[in-house]
């Protein structure tokens, strides 16, 4: 019997460390930043396909908003951004997608386990975390709210 729960334990032991090698069921934050000129404020929605929503946020200059969102197989958020101070301008994109390629090419890598996204006055930016620099992505366009 000992040595049934021995292997039992050791099993278990080797299968969550192989879990925790894997991308699902990890932590990862998703941060949106403001650095809108003169002091415009950001406003933005996002949601998922498993019930996550942020309706209409409004985020002040220089300040950052940050969700925890855990990493199941087929996670995908989304946002939409509109750049004040009269939001015609727009970007609707993939703020994080659950699979190792955009993790890697879009965010920079699992280290600290986060994409970070840049507002800026000719567009929205994502940091690549191994290098710490930002990279340009998606230019906004104009789209009417009526």
């Amino acid at each position: 019997m000992e040595k049934v729960l021995f292997c039992f334990i050791f099993l278990f032991f080797i299968s969550t460390q192989k879990i925790n090698s894997l991308l699902i069921f990890r932590k990862f934050n998703i941060k949106i930043s403001n650095h809108l000129a003169s002091n415009n404020k950001l406003m933005f929605n996002c949601g998922s396909g498993e019930g996550f929503k942020a309706l209409f946020i409004f985020l002040p200059s220089n300040q950052e908003w940050n969700k925890r969102i855990t990493v199941f197989p087929k996670t995908l958020i989304w946002c939409d951004l509109w750049k004040g101070p009269i939001y015609m301008e727009h970007a609707m994109f993939n703020v994080f997608l659950g699979k190792q390629s955009f993790i890697h090419n879009v965010c920079g890598g699992r280290k600290p386990n986060e994409c970070f996204w840049q507002a800026q006055e000719d567009g929205i930016y994502v940091r690549n975390n191994s290098a710490g620099t930002f990279k340009f992505m998606y230019k906004w366009d104009t789209k009417d709210l009526t």
